[in-house]
């Protein structure tokens, strides 16, 4: 036997392992994320000028929303500001990204109700109150995150709660009657309100805030900013995708916005800052032409914003930002 061969064949072994092993930290550096409590989402924003401390004050209506998983969700919500005639039952529904929770959506939300929207935050599944919620002395797992492909079904609840009779948008609710509704997400949010877009008919808009066009690109966009060569890039994902399947019970390869975005004629919008090092922008600049494209009579729309980084664009200029938002919207609900 070659020298060769024989090498190739005493090398094959630690090459399984080292794909086995980088295939077990991939799955859980995104299962198993590191969860940010609400004292350090708190001071973190307050730091940052997201919201003024008054905003946690306001008179939150909460409630825990069961979920399909059977774990409930943690909601907050707050009726829009301005006369009736402003509001007129418009109801926005908000998702955070991975490891933060709805304190983080309050920068957006606040955009909205000052234009009279009626908005709504919950703690996704695997986060805040809604990761305590189960796993207790029954055996019962704790909920982890999924990148969308769960989290679009407890979406569905959360905006049934709503706008539905029991919730506060439903008829004679404290948000008032539902006549709009939008959906807007941060992150692995916005992934999430893509993936849930084509499931209810009653959206009449999509926000998606620096989103990832599947779970396994941005997995592959994270192993290539670590060094992973690209050859085994492939391999190492295939593995990732085992241990969820196996211990997890989803696929990334189902949590993929990408596939999503054709399957509905609703209203989107794009928004990624150009200097996101952890979604990259171009996965926010393919979905758009990708729509454009195979669906150009659908309202697509794309902003790409100079000097912000991953889930940062609304600090870059605020005034702009809900400026795009209102242009967007007003064009949206007007079809």
């Amino acid at each position: 036997m070659s020298p060769l061969i024989l090498s190739v064949l005493v090398g094959l072994p630690s090459l399984a392992l080292l794909v086995v092993a980088l295939g077990f930290v991939s799955y859980r550096g995104m299962i198993h994320y590191r969860m940010r409590d609400e004292a350090y989402m708190r001071q973190a924003a307050l730091e940052s000028g997201d919201f003024d401390a008054s905003a946690i004050d306001l008179p939150w209506i909460e409630e825990d929303i069961p979920s399909a998983g059977g774990y409930p969700l943690r909601a907050h919500a707050l009726p829009g500001s301005g006369d009736g005639a402003q509001r007129a039952g418009k109801v926005a529904v908000f998702h955070h990204g991975i490891g933060w929770g709805w304190l983080g959506m309050i920068r957006y939300m606040e955009l909205f109700r000052a234009e009279g929207w009626a908005v709504v935050a919950y703690d996704s599944r695997g986060h805040g109150v809604s990761a305590r919620a189960r796993g207790g002395a029954d055996g019962s797992r704790v909920p982890r995150p999924s990148y969308g492909f769960f989290e679009k079904d407890d979406l569905r609840a959360v905006v049934d709660w709503a706008i539905g009779p029991g919730g506060p948008g439903g008829p004679g609710g404290r948000l008032g009657k539902p006549g709009r509704l939008v959906v807007f997400g941060e992150s692995m949010g916005a992934a999430t309100v893509l993936q849930y877009a084509p499931l209810d008919p009653r959206l009449d808009a999509v926000i998606a805030d620096c989103p990832f066009s599947s779970a396994l690109g941005e997995l592959d966009a994270r192993l290539k900013a670590v060094g992973v060569p690209p050859g085994l890039r492939g391999l190492v994902k295939a593995v990732a995708d085992a241990f969820c399947r196996r211990l997890e019970g989803f696929s990334l390869r189902d949590a993929a916005p990408e596939r999503s975005i054709l399957e509905t004629e609703v209203p989107m919008l794009f928004i990624h800052g150009l200097e996101d090092r952890y979604v990259p922008w171009r996965m926010s600049l393919a979905m758009a032409e990708s729509r454009k494209r195979r669906l150009p009579w659908a309202m697509t729309e794309l902003v790409l914003v100079a000097g912000a980084r991953h889930a940062s664009s609304i600090r870059v200029d605020r005034a702009a930002y809900a400026e795009r938002l209102r242009d967007f919207l007003k064009a949206a609900l007007a079809r």
